[in-house]
């Protein structure tokens, strides 16, 4: 147990530290996300993709890259608990799924989000948004 303290400390708790986050519980975040606008969360998704995105994933991997970006959403994934990551490769590119229990306003920021981060990657996508989940097909 020790171990996997130390592994989630090392991958992403001493990052989530520099990056001042802030942990809440789920029915906390889940009334903030649904005070705000459509409209709002969206631009502040991607504002936090243009610059937050870089800031994380430069504090942790180095610089903003699709690898380092996909690095990124696992660590998310495994550690912060924000969805579940998965990713297919196949002819066309890479698939990236992300899937969660917090409906469509949190597909709508991940949307967002991801989708700016991956834009300053000059990666072209397409996406497409659910309740539940966000997929990213990246032309790579």
């Amino acid at each position: 147990m020790l171990n996997q303290f130390v592994v989630a400390y090392a991958e992403y708790g001493r990052f989530a530290e520099q990056m001042e986050a802030v942990s809440m519980s789920r029915q906390t975040f889940l009334e903030v996300l649904n005070a705000t606008t459509d409209e709002a969360l969206a631009r502040a998704a991607r504002q936090a993709g243009r610059n937050a995105v870089p800031a994380y994933v430069g504090t942790m991997r180095g610089p903003l890259t699709l690898e380092t970006l996909r690095d990124l959403m696992e660590v998310l994934s495994k550690h912060a608990h924000l969805f579940q990551f998965n990713e297919i490769q196949d002819n066309f590119g890479s698939h990236w799924t992300l899937i969660h229990e917090l409906g469509p306003k949190w597909s709508l920021f991940l949307a967002n989000y991801i989708g700016e981060a991956l834009a300053l990657t000059k990666i072209p996508e397409h996406h497409e948004v659910s309740e539940r989940s966000v997929i990213f097909w990246l032309n790579s």
